[in-house]
């Protein structure tokens, strides 16, 4: 513990370090002349979508931009070193566009505005932006009138208002390249590597979910789920080009990212902020937004092969990509197919497992308890933009997959199960944007989205499955929805455009689960309707700066949605911008959000109980009774969710800054984020205290009958009681081991799915990059870190908060990734440390310690992309190696009840070294 310890204040003390080169250079922050990075490009003249794309890629910079804007228009050649800002200013040359700076590093290309004839207008930070003369009969672009101005195309995630980003709000740009040179092979493996980015929740990393999260024993399909600062796979919203996606699993509460196919991928956002006052239910503890591809012109064909060295492991992926685009629009294809076998716990001797319940039974082999599943996925994606004359644009997209599953487990009573499953997915998508006027323009969006699974179950006797599947479980779950909006420019400010957006929002959801020829185990809908708003006011901007205040901006939102089942629910958000000097920013904002009950957890019919002797009970925590008079009694555990459920809410507080600065070839920038969340009403079960077991909530609540909510556990229940719960359970009570209902000991309802009282987290989150040219290429170097405060959860006023922190199963105080790439022309080398801090088994003073987690990851790649390279032209290899030193997780208690091996499967995982080699074709 003491060389643990000493190694985390090392990693504090250089994190500390890092902020010594800010201090020196501070005072020069604010200074003009401040210089950009430079690069080294090599761009030949080509469609601008795909010129841009290319600068992304040698510059290292996110590049946003809309097909409509740039369709049509050719880029000129860039060739040589340049800043970023300078060499876009070359390859946007006089084709009427600009580029904006943008949060995370990130640039925005857009139409460029006319500001001739207004005596002294300065050109804002996003201002309105002239129209796009993309009707071939109309004028040029360069004859257009400097007083026809219109919103920009391009909508940031976390607003609603065209042109802007939200720079009062934490949001993090990962383009198309950072994605894929991540070493990550699959969206989830990506969004895991986030250190604001819980490894708990509904992950393939489990079999039948966790102890203590309800919620994640009900992921049939072994999908993966996001789960931005642990607040549960409900709690954040991810959507596919700002639109939702039908949820899966037993519930119905999270979406499926292993069904989002990697090679459609344009770039992602994350923003790390509540967000119902923009999107509704369940942004809570954020959103990701998958935006994809929709500009790319030609063919590009990619296969690549990756496996452990440890184990027979291996994954294949093959994609294939066409896009055309012509002078009003584009159309885009791209097919991807996946394939990966099991890791099985043969495969990993080293990871310790359970032992059996009864003593002297055997276990089955290793080789019978995957790891990960077997699974093979097909996805095809289907998009297109059409400009219908100069004022109306039309989009539409469809996105399809189907993955099948296999898995094989055990547990402690020595029986196997393998999982047969299939999942299908379908997102269709219609947009179009109409110019109401010179500023405003109207967009209508509407949206389906449908999941389809089936889990076939078959238990192995003598070593074959049954020709029929021991149970059959079918999800289907769908949703409809609809979006009008109008947004543009109410009036000018001396600071600039004050921006003002409002809309409606109309969504059907449908969900039913059912054990086929048993149970229909959830079986509801529900209609939801909201209205929303949002202004921007700059109250200061270039025009009217003071001493001290470049900007001063004030963003405000607000929506109230109204549900069918509960009721309505109102929030909003107020968010500050101030800018003291050039380059830096300093934001805070305050919101409230929520989460709707999951359709099955809120049309559950799965409410039921099982009945077992204390005395066993015990003696499987290894336990005495609190007290004699409870020995040979029987023990009813309540499972399933209570009645009338509420509607989770939160309320969200971040502070935090940018600042972007140069000092010759040296460039910096550094993003700091304090957040503060408190999230009552959660779904959950009830907390047991030191992170124990549930089974010891008796004993517990028998020394301190205030440690849990009044009636989570009830002690000698009268014969009356006991026969009313049994009678209110959806299913029959299961008895097992000759208990019976006439001696009923303990009533146990710490399990029983309801809303909580609160969960309260806090913490930093620290982003760090820097930039520099060498005599070997361009270095980029940078962490991403998240520090939590606190992370706890209070099952009712009453009740004493329990601190999960840094326990089994539960968020790790310090997690982080640094990376570290040097380019030279078309060759790339990136690594990656990743570090998960030690912790504890549980909360009491003498439990075990849990050692801290440290990976490396390797990535090259080399791109021919210029004419030199002859029929090697537009080739591109890679190899990524992840976990380079082929570091096993940390031991971790097993726990035989939920088929969990000797490690923690939210703060580590067992794949071990894993290589994968690429190549790719464009055409």
């Amino acid at each position: 513990m003491q060389t643990s310890n000493s190694y985390k204040r090392a990693l504090l003390s250089a994190a500390a370090l890092s902020f010594a080169p800010i201090l020196v250079p501070y005072t020069a922050v604010a200074e003009p002349q401040a210089e950009e990075q430079v690069n080294q490009f090599a761009i030949p003249v080509q469609g601008m979508g795909d010129a841009l794309r290319l600068f992304s890629r040698q510059s290292g910079t996110p590049v946003l931009f809309s097909e409509d804007t740039v369709s049509g228009k050719t880029a000129s050649a860039l060739e040589g070193t340049f800043r970023p800002g300078d060499g876009l200013r070359i390859l946007l040359g006089d084709r009427g566009l600009e580029a904006v700076a943008a949060p995370g590093g990130a640039w925005i290309v857009r139409p460029k505005p006319d500001v001739s004839g207004r005596p002294g207008a300065a050109l804002q930070r996003f201002e309105p932006v002239r129209k796009i003369a993309s009707d071939p009969s109309a004028a040029p672009e360069d004859e257009v009138s400097g007083d026809v101005l219109r919103a920009d195309k391009i909508t940031v995630t976390g607003t609603s208002l065209r042109g802007l980003a939200p720079e009062s709000s934490p949001l993090q740009i990962y383009g198309r390249d950072e994605v894929l040179g991540s070493g990550a092979t699959s969206l989830d493996q990506f969004i895991r590597t986030l250190p604001q980015n819980f490894g708990g929740g509904s992950s393939e990393f489990t079999s039948i979910g966790l102890p203590n999260d309800s919620n994640s024993r009900q992921n049939n399909t072994s999908g993966s789920s996001a789960n931005l600062r642990g607040l549960g796979s409900r709690g954040t919203l991810v959507l596919i080009n700002g639109n939702r996606m039908a949820p899966t699993s037993e519930i119905g509460d999270f979406v499926d990212l292993s069904l989002i196919p990697m090679a459609a991928i344009e770039r992602v956002e994350v923003l790390t902020d509540g967000a119902s006052s923009i999107y509704g239910g369940d942004a809570v503890a954020g959103v990701i937004n998958f935006i994809l591809r929709d500009d790319f012109e030609g063919a590009e064909t990619t296969a690549s092969y990756g496996t452990v060295t440890e184990g027979r492991m291996e994954e294949y992926r093959f994609s294939q990509t066409a896009g055309r685009a012509w002078t009003t629009g584009n159309v885009l294809g791209t097919y991807e197919y996946a394939s990966r076998d099991n890791l099985t716990l043969a495969d990993r001797p080293e990871i310790g497992l359970f032992d059996p319940r009864v003593e002297g039974d055997i276990l089955p082999e290793p080789r019978l308890l995957d790891l990960f599943p077997a699974q093979t996925r097909h996805s095809l994606l289907l998009s297109g933009r059409q400009q219908v004359g100069p004022k109306l644009s039309l989009s539409a997209s469809g996105l399809y997959s189907q993955r099948e599953t296999e898995r094989t487990r055990f547990n402690r009573n020595t029986s196997v199960d393998t999982y047969d499953t299939r999942s299908e997915g379908l997102t269709l998508a219609f947009g179009a944007v109409y110019d109401v006027s010179d500023a405003w323009a109207a967009s209508f969006d509407a949206s389906y989205g449908q999941i389809r699974n089936n889990q076939a179950r078959f238990r192995i006797e003598d070593g074959f499955p049954p020709p029929v599947p021991t149970d059959d479980v079918r999800t289907d779950s769908d949703l409809w929805s609809l979006d009008l909006k109008l947004d543009g420019d109410l009036f000018r400010l001396p600071g600039g455009p004050v921006k003002a957006a409002i809309g409606g929002h109309l969504r059907r959801e449908a969900f039913s689960n059912e054990i086929i020829g048993q149970q229909i185990t959830a079986d509801g809908d529900r209609d939801v309707s909201a209205l929303y708003a949002e202004m921007q006011v700059p109250l200061i901007g270039e025009a009217n700066t003071l001493p001290g205040v470049q900007r001063f901006e004030v963003n405000l939102s607000g929506r109230i949605d109204d549900y069918s089942d509960f009721g309505t629910s109102s929030n909003p958000k107020i968010g500050l911008l101030w800018s003291p000097a050039e380059g830096i920013h300093v934001r805070s904002s305050y919101s409230t959000s929520f989460a709707p009950p999951p359709l099955g957890r809120a049309f559950s019919l799965g409410f039921t109980g099982q009945l077992l002797p204390y005395d066993f009970m015990l003696g499987y925590i290894g336990q005495d009774a609190p007290d004699p008079s409870l020995n040979g009694t029987g023990y009813l555990q309540v499972f399933g969710t209570a009645k009338d459920l509420d509607p989770e809410t939160s309320e969200t507080y971040t502070a935090g800054f940018d600042a972007d600065w140069s000092r010759g070839e040296h460039d910096w920038r550094l993003s700091a984020t304090y957040y503060d969340i408190s999230f009552e009403g959660r779904l959950g079960s009830t907390p047991i205290p030191q992170g124990l077991s549930d089974i010891a909530a008796p004993g517990i609540a028998w020394d301190n009958p205030d440690a849990f909510p009044a009636g989570s556990i009830v002690f000698f229940p009268s014969q009356s009681q006991v026969d009313d719960l049994v009678a209110s359970f959806d299913n029959p009570v299961a008895l097992f081991f000759g208990a019976t209902l006439d001696n009923v000991g303990i009533i146990n309802n710490v399990n029983m799915v309801r809303n909580l009282a609160r969960t309260e987290t806090s913490g930093l989150d620290l982003q760090l990059d820097y930039g520099t040219d060498l005599p070997a290429g361009h270095l980029d170097a940078g962490i991403n870190a998240n520090y939590i405060l606190e992370f706890s959860q209070q099952a009712a006023a009453s009740s004493p908060a329990v601190e999960t922190l840094n326990t089994y199963l539960n968020p790790v105080d310090l997690q982080l990734r640094g990376h570290a790439s040097l380019s030279r022309g078309g060759l790339t080398a990136r690594a990656f440390v990743n570090y998960v801090d030690s912790y504890k088994v549980d909360g009491t003073e003498a439990a075990a310690g849990i050692p801290s987690w440290t990976t490396v990851d390797l990535a090259l790649s080399y791109d021919f992309d210029k004419p030199a390279a002859g029929w090697l032209e537009g080739v591109g290899l890679s190899l990524s190696v992840t976990n380079l030193f082929d570091e096993a997780p940390p031991s971790a208690p097993p726990d035989g009840g939920y088929s969990l091996t000797a490690y923690d499967p939210t703060n580590a995982s067992p794949l071990g070294r894993f290589v994968t080699f690429e190549v790719r074709k464009a055409f």
